[in-house]
């Protein structure tokens, strides 16, 4: 979100036509869902190092990637158009 406000305010790129600063948001939270899943895969595959609190790292990881989820979706839904619905 940081990079793309700096990249926009230098005019070095824009919004998408019909994109709002609260739908590039709710898009950079939903990012946290791939970003927790790096960590979940990285504990995956370092597990054999005999870390005693894994179980309680990958409830952690599953947590961040459910909430990043529900609030990314969340403001997605405040903040995208809603369509109308023609019978």
């Amino acid at each position: 979100m940081l990079f793309c406000s700096l990249a926009i305010g230098l005019k070095l790129a824009r919004l998408p036509d019909g994109a709002t600063w609260k739908s590039l948001y709710g898009v950079a939270i939903l990012c946290g869902i791939g970003f927790t899943m790096s960590l979940f895969i990285g504990g995956l595959a370092f597990e054999g190092l005999g870390t005693a609190k894994l179980f309680d790292e990958r409830v952690g990881i599953l947590v961040g990637t459910l909430c990043s989820g529900i609030v990314g979706m969340a403001v997605l839904h405040h903040s995208l158009p809603k369509k109308q619905h023609t019978p």
